[in-house]
């Protein structure tokens, strides 16, 4: 959970290496897996082949080939442009007790329910896992029509998500913080689910640089017909993207005078949030 930046591994430094020795009759590749997992679920920071392999007294070929299993169940995630690893909230999901995301939840829940009660509206705050959107908290709006995330769900950055007709503002503040090589590469996959013209994937490109410079997404009925949503990031101490905050609701309520004010609530819990996030 990226609270904290203190250090490179969240170990102290010296640490005597794992030894992987096994008793007979216990699988050697699994136990080095959950090793792997244990030591990646301590780190407050992603991790390189060599710092695991160290640590581990493995050689980094066994890492490596160790993390792209992982990497394809689901378990860990590799950086976007780099060969740093993190363990994902798939554990979490499977068991859901938030047990590797206390802190952060901590510190999100109630702000979440102070925005609902400043707005009236539902309140959810995703993270961006790899290429999942993740689904780690909300507090709903208590009116009788409301739309919903669902806690624990995730699902592909690069795809039009929850059955909608374009993509959604969590998904432009998340591509804000990527290399345009990337999100064109992912806009281009929503276009051919969508079926438009080539034009949409730079329509697109300029609405991100707009995130870029103001620091939130806003959509009126574009995702899904008759939904407005707005969505600010939260960053960690290094500018980086820990996640995103969004209120969303039905456009008859979120007019565009309370959409702006539900814009200016939601971007300030976004940077109230990523304060406490840098003072951790």
């Amino acid at each position: 959970m990226p609270v904290s930046r203190k250090d490179r591994s969240g170990l102290s430094s010296g640490r005597t290496p794992h030894r992987t020795t096994t008793p007979a009759g216990v699988d050697k590749t699994l136990t080095k897996g959950l090793m792997l997992i244990e030591s990646l679920c301590r780190s407050r920071q992603s991790r390189g082949v060599s710092d695991l392999a160290s640590e581990l007294s493995l050689t980094k070929s066994n890492v490596h080939r160790l993390l792209q299993t992982l990497v394809a169940s689901g378990f860990v995630s590799r950086e976007a442009g780099g060969d740093r690893y993190v363990l994902t909230s798939k554990l979490w999901r499977l068991s859901r007790a938030p047990r590797f995301h206390d802190a952060l939840l901590a510190l999100v829940h109630p702000l979440l329910s102070e925005l609902v009660g400043e707005t009236g509206e539902t309140a959810t705050f995703v993270i961006i896992e790899g290429n999942n959107v993740v689904t780690m908290d909300q507090v709903e709006t208590s009116q009788t029509i409301r739309v919903y995330y669902t806690i624990g769900d995730s699902q592909p950055l690069d795809q039009v998500l929850r059955g909608g007709r374009g993509i959604s503002a969590i998904q432009q503040v998340a591509f804000a913080f990527r290399p345009d090589i990337d999100v064109r590469g992912a806009l281009d996959r929503i276009r051919h689910e969508l079926g438009g013209p080539p034009a949409y994937v730079d329509e697109q490109i300029a609405r991100i640089e707009a995130v870029r410079r103001d620091g939130f997404a806003l959509v009126k009925g574009e995702w899904m017909e008759g939904v407005n949503a707005v969505a600010a990031a939260v960053r960690g101490g290094a500018g980086d993207l820990v996640g995103i905050v969004i209120s969303f609701g039905p456009a008859h309520r979120l007019t565009t005078d309370s959409l702006n004010k539900i814009r200016k609530s939601t971007c300030k819990m976004a940077a109230r949030l990523s304060t406490r996030l840098s003072a951790t």
